[in-house]
C-alpha cells in the first residue's frame, strides 16, 4: 500500500507542476496566459480521452500492470517537457503525460479498495484524495521552490524521474490479485456506459472539476503576472487549494458513508466551487487566499463524493467498479479540455476577473443536470451471483 500511495503523490506532482512554474517556463516558450491555456487543454483533452480505455484494460489485464504502464508513459513524458523549446511540443508531451495518467487513477482506487474492503468506499476515496493532495502540496508550492534555484527543467527532470522510481516501486511492492479469469462483457459495458445516474454524476463533477482545476492552473501565473506577488508566494496560495482537501476528503468520505446521499453533497459541493471563483474575481491577494482555501474544502468533499457514488451506483458486479469509476472520470476531466481555453482567452481580452466570473458561470451551468438525478445506492451482485 505504501507504494501505491508514494505512486499517487508522484502523480499529482506531475499533474500540478506546470501550472506553478509556468512563470519561469514562459520565458523560454513565450506563450504568455494563451500558452498556459494550451497546456492545459492538452493535459485534460489525454486524462479525458483515455479514462475509459484505462478501465477496460484495468478490467482484462489487472489493475497493477495498467497503474505500472500509466506511471511509465506519464513519467517519460513529463521527461520529454523538460527539454522542449516551443508551447506546441510541450503540448503534445502534457497531452502524453495526460494519457498515462489516465491509466492510473480508478484502478489504483480498486487496488486500495482490497486493503480498506468494498463496504468502505468513502473513507477509501478520500484516504486516496488525502494523499493527491499531499503530492500537490509538493507540485505547486515545493516545485516552484525548486525550480526556482535548478531552472524549470530540471525541476520537471527531476519530478519525472521520482516518477519511475515510483512505477518500480509498483511492480516489486504492490501484489497482484486480480481475477485473469474475468472477461469484460460487452453488454455490461454498454449497460454502464448509458447509465443515466453515471452520465449525470459525471457532469456535475465536471462543474466541481472546472472550477479547481482553473484555479490550480492559473492562480500562481496570476497573481505573479497581474497583482505582482512573489512567485513562492503565489505558488503557496495555489497550494492551498491542494491542502485543504487534506482535511476535508476524510470527514467527506465518513458523512458520505454514514448517508450515501451523492446528489446532495454535489450539489452542496459544486455552489461552494462557484462561489470560491466568485470571490477569485476580487482583484486583491487576500480574496486569492480565501477563495482558494474555500475551494480546496469543497472540493475534497465533493471529489471524493464522486468516486465513492460511482463505485457504489454501478449495478453491474463489482469487477466493473473500475469502469464506472472511470466513466465518471473521463466525463468529469474531458469536459475540461474547454474551460482553460475560454478562461485564457477572456483573461487576455478583458482581464483576469472576467475569466474567474466566467468560470463561476460554467460551474453552475454543469451544475444544471444534477438537479435531475435521485437519491439511492443500490446493491449489486458478484460476478457469478444471480440477480
Amino acid at each position: 500500500m505504501a507504494a501505491l500511495v508514494a505512486a499517487r503523490a508522484v502523480y499529482a506532482i506531475n499533474w500540478l507542476n506546470v501550472g506553478a512554474i509556468y512563470s519561469l517556463m514562459e520565458a523560454d516558450l513565450k506563450g504568455g496566459v494563451a500558452g498556459l491555456g494550451t497546456l492545459t487543454s492538452s493535459f485534460y483533452l489525454g486524462i479525458g480521452l483515455f479514462q475509459v480505455p484505462g478501465g477496460i484494460l484495468a478490467a482484462k489485464w489487472g489493475p497493477k500492470k495498467v497503474v505500472t504502464i500509466g506511471i511509465m508513459i506519464s513519467s517519460l513524458s513529463a521527461a520529454g517537457v523538460s527539454l522542449t523549446t516551443q508551447i506546441a511540443e510541450a503540448a503534445i508531451l502534457r497531452f502524453l503525460v495526460g494519457v498515462g495518467m489516465a491509466f492510473v487513477f480508478s484502478p489504483s482506487i480498486v487496488i486500495a479498495a482490497s486493503y480498506l474492503g468494498q463496504h468502505r468506499s468513502g473513507i477509501n476515496v478520500g484516504l486516496f484524495n488525502s494523499t493527491y493532495s499531499v503530492g500537490g502540496i509538493f507540485g505547486l508550492f515545493g516545485w516552484t521552490v525548486i525550480a526556482s534555484i535548478t531552472g524549470w527543467r530540471a525541476s520537471i527532470a527531476l519530478s519525472a524521474a521520482i516518477g519511475v522510481i515510483s512505477g518500480i516501486l509498483v511492480i516489486f511492492l504492490v501484489p497482484d490479485e486480480h481475477d485473469f479469469s474475468f472477461k469484460v462483457e460487452r453488454s455490461k459495458l454498454v449497460s454502464i456506459l448509458k447509465d443515466r445516474r453515471l452520465i449525470l454524476l459525471g457532469i456535475g463533477t465536471l462543474s466541481l472539476t472546472t472550477g479547481n482545476n482553473l484555479i490550480s492552473a492559473f492562480m500562481t501565473f496570476y497573481l505573479h503576472s497581474s497583482l505582482g506577488v512573489a512567485l513562492v508566494l503565489a505558488s503557496l496560495v495555489a497550494a492551498l487549494l491542494i491542502a485543504m482537501p487534506i482535511l476535508s476528503a476524510l470527514i467527506g468520505g465518513r458523512q458520505y458513508d454514514k448517508l450515501k446521499k451523492p446528489r446532495l453533497f454535489m450539489l452542496a459541493a459544486d455552489l461552494g466551487m462557484a462561489g470560491a471563483l466568485a470571490i477569485c474575481a476580487v482583484r486583491s491577494f487576500y480574496a486569492a487566499i480565501i477563495g482558494s482555501v474555500f475551494a480546496g474544502l469543497i472540493f475534497g468533499v465533493g471529489l471524493t463524493t464522486a468516486f465513492a457514488a460511482a463505485k457504489d451506483l454501478n449495478k453491474e458486479p463489482k469487477q466493473y467498479d473500475t469502469l464506472a469509476i472511470s466513466w465518471v472520470n473521463s466525463l468529469s476531466l474531458f469536459g475540461n479540455f474547454g474551460p482553460p481555453l475560454v478562461f485564457s482567452y477572456l483573461a487576455v481580452s478583458f482581464g483576469y476577473s472576467t475569466g474567474w466570473l466566467a468560470g463561476s458561470g460554467m460551474v453552475l451551468l454543469l451544475m444544471v443536470p444534477l438537479l435531475f438525478t435521485v437519491e439511492g445506492i443500490r446493491r449489486r451482485p458478484i460476478q457469478g451471483e444471480g440477480g
